[in-house]
This record gives structure tokens, sequence and C-alpha cells, in this order.
């Protein structure tokens, strides 16, 4: 068995929660073994212009509808269980997800003293699938890593085979209403800027909002002023900052679009919550034609994520907050500035320690691999 805590015991948003269980699915597939998932609670993160009187009626659905689950909303294949017994003797526990990463004795016996071991690991410890099979219980008890990918050390085959297995895909009625939004919008890009909390948590790490950058930075990305962009966003209050962002482009909030446009359709959903919300703006912005998220962002990371899975598109751009500058270039164009095998081994700015490794990028699925 497998005992696996939601990150943060679920004290966190609905993107924390996927990125949390699909891991814990991965990890069961890889493993072999039945899981049991706990503190899987509604996430703790309504949008704050919800709550406002400029928009409080009329977004008063998503704070008053039952509150989803992650599990209720995704259809992924599993072997979860809902009881377990955690005495026994014969059991390892681990925390820190993000300092480690898992492979085979075979990987280990033909690749463990070589400088791609090295290169993967970037200082973490590699721990073997026969090691974790030795015990009867395998307990994780932080479980914080943004997708898998960066933590398999696996022969192509196999890792793709296993990151198949959690690609996300959501109940059919959420994928069918996203499937009509992309049909009736043609071709669009679009941009996730996050602003609330961001500002607070990561101002003293030179996140801030440069109007006048992000402009410079946007006008260089969409090249095509006549393609109109679609905009995720937590900061709907901010409309002056947008047009000023965006000056020069046809602009439509997402969540705007699906209330103004969709919102019976909106209301015959299962569930009605802002979770879901979240999950029609994700699935859009993954469809788009180009797309600019919020570094640091688990929401621009699963839709970095659903766009590799569905699209193939493994592009990445970022509003140049103050550490991402540093690898924008005069054609603003994020460059990488050190070598290395692997997509982490290049830009530092991503991965400085094994936090960041794990938590705030979402790494090209194909770097993640080799052909062995």
């Amino acid at each position: 068995m497998i005992y696996f805590e939601n990150a943060s015991h679920g004290n966190e948003g609905f993107n924390t929660h996927l990125m949390s269980y699909t891991f814990c699915v991965s990890f069961s597939n890889f493993l072999d073994r039945d899981f049991y998932f706990d503190f899987e609670i509604p996430c703790s993160t309504p949008p704050a212009f919800a709550f406002e009187d400029e928009y409080r009626e009329r977004f008063r659905i998503l704070i008053e509808s039952p509150r989803s689950l992650v599990s209720d909303l995704i259809v992924l294949p599993n072997r979860r269980r809902f009881e377990i017994d955690r005495e026994v003797e014969n059991k390892v526990s681990y925390q820190l997800l993000y300092s480690y990463f898992a492979t085979t004795q075979a990987m280990k016996d033909v690749l463990g003293q070589t400088l791609m071991w090295d290169y993967f690991g970037c200082g973490r410890i590699g721990l073997t699938r026969e090691e974790f099979n030795s015990y009867d219980l395998v307990e994780w008890t932080h479980s914080k890593l943004v997708h898998p990918s960066c933590f398999y050390f696996l022969p192509r085959k196999e890792k793709e085979d296993l990151l198949r297995s959690i690609e996300i895909k959501f109940i059919d009625s959420i994928e069918k209403l996203a499937a009509r939004v992309v049909e009736e919008l043609g071709v669009f890009n679009a941009v996730h800027l996050r602003l609330g909390d961001f500002l607070k948590n990561y101002a003293s790490d030179e996140y801030r909002v440069d109007a006048a950058r992000f402009k410079v930075y946007v006008n260089a990305t969409f090249e095509d002023h006549a393609v109109p962009i679609l905009i995720a966003t937590d900061g709907l209050a901010e409309k002056r900052l947008f047009e000023q962002i965006f000056d020069g482009y046809k602009i439509a909030f997402m969540d705007e679009v699906v209330f103004d446009n969709y919102y019976d359709d909106y209301k015959r959903l299962e569930f009605t919550d802002f979770n879901v919300l979240s999950i029609l703006n994700e699935l859009v912005c993954a469809s788009s034609l180009t797309f600019i998220g919020t570094y640091r962002s688990t929401f621009t990371s699963m839709i970095h994520r659903m766009r590799q899975e569905r699209y193939g598109k493994r592009d990445f751009n970022f509003f140049p907050d103050g550490r991402v500058a540093r690898l924008v270039n005069k054609d603003q164009k994020i460059q990488q500035d050190t070598s290395g095998f692997f997509d982490w081994n290049r830009y530092s700015v991503f991965s400085e320690d094994h936090n960041s490794l794990a938590w705030m990028r979402e790494w090209d699925f194909d770097r993640t691999s080799l052909d062995l």
C-alpha cells in the first residue's frame, strides 16, 4: 500500500490538489500498488472579485454552490482505497517530495555513477522501485510537485506510458462546455496573469506587475494585433491595468465570457463552484494559439501541462517579473543561461534549488526522458 497526503493537507487551491492527486496516481502506477489519499478537502482559494460589490451578485453561484473535490471533477483510472492500516512494522516514510527522484535498479546500475544521473538528480536523492517495493507500506507526507515528469528517471517508452496514464481529463459535461467555447471563439491567443495574493506572497522575491515591461513582452509575443486575446485572471476588477498592458488588442475576460454567453449551460453542470470555472479557464487557455502565463503559478503550470498533453505544444512564455526578466533577451524571448542535458539545467532562474525545480516550472516532457 501507499499512504499519500494531499499537498499542504488540502489547505491551498484547486491546482495544488490536482497536481498532488495526479502524482499520487502516477506513483501508484509506477509501483503497481494501491493507495490511500488523505486530506482531500474542498480547496481554499475562491476568487477575491466574487466578494466585491461590483461582482458579488453576478458571480454568486461560485460561492453558494456545493464545493467539489478533485476526484469529483477528474476522470482518471486509479487504484484508490478508502481504508488503510498504517500500523505496520515494515514501512518507510518520506517527506519533501521535491528532494527525491524515482528510478529502477536497472537504471541505477547503468547510469548511477555517470554525469547523466547527476544532471537528472540535480542533487536530489535517487530511490529505486525495488527499494520502495521492499516495504509493505510507503508513506509520503509532503507532496508538492507540479508534474511527475521531473520525478521519474526512466527509459522513454516506460516513462511516456506512465505519464499518459495520468493525462488530465475532466468529466464529460465540463469538457463539452469547454470545447463549445473554444469552437465559438475561433482563433485566439490567451494569457493568465496572477494578481491577488501573488503580489503579497512574492513581492520580496521580485514579483510585481510592471505594465510597461509586460506591454513590450506582449507586443513581441503576440505580433498579430488582429488575433483577440482571452484573459484568465484573479484580478477581474483591475481592468485599467489590463487596458494598459494590452493596448491595441481586442481582449475578453474568460470569466465574463462564460457568465455572459454560457451561463445557462454553466448552471446545468453537476458542480458550479469556482473550481469548475477555473477548469474552464484552463481548458480554453490550453487550446490557444500562443499562451503567456505567470511564473510560479500552478494555474499556469496546469495550462502548460494540458497544452503538452493535448496539443503537443511545448512552448512557454511568462510575464517578465523581476526574476523572469533576467532570462529575457533583446528580442523578448526567454533564453537559457546555463548548459545541461535536462531542461532544469538550462534555466537557472527556474531551478535554483529542489523546491523551484519541482514547483516553479512545467518542464518539457520530452526533455525529461531518455532513449534507452
